[in-house]
């Protein structure tokens, strides 16, 4: 009879740890997907410069940095790249 009832305890709160992960794991999905603005990738060039690809609802930027600046250099689309300006390499220091 302990037996039995011990059991059945674990499988109750079992049962409850599933329940609150389960609603856990639902807020985290509406979190997430409220967020517009997320930095997909980063590449450090070394002596404080990087490049960064950031995704801003559907669109993907290349996005260029040093110490003292930052810049847009493309718009990034699955089939091409589209510059945002002939030197945009060079303004950000890259």
């Amino acid at each position: 009879m302990y037996r039995t009832s011990h059991e059945s305890l674990w499988a109750a709160v079992g049962r409850m740890f599933a329940a609150l992960a389960t609603h856990v794991h639902r807020g985290l999905e509406r979190r997430r997907s409220a967020r517009r603005l997320r930095l997909s990738e980063t590449l450090s060039l070394g002596e404080k410069r990087f490049l960064a690809v950031v995704q801003f609802q559907q669109q993907e930027f290349l996005v260029g940095g040093t110490g003292n600046s930052i810049a847009l250099l493309a718009r990034l689309d699955s089939s091409r790249v589209t510059p945002d300006s002939q030197d945009g390499m060079r303004e950000a220091g890259l």
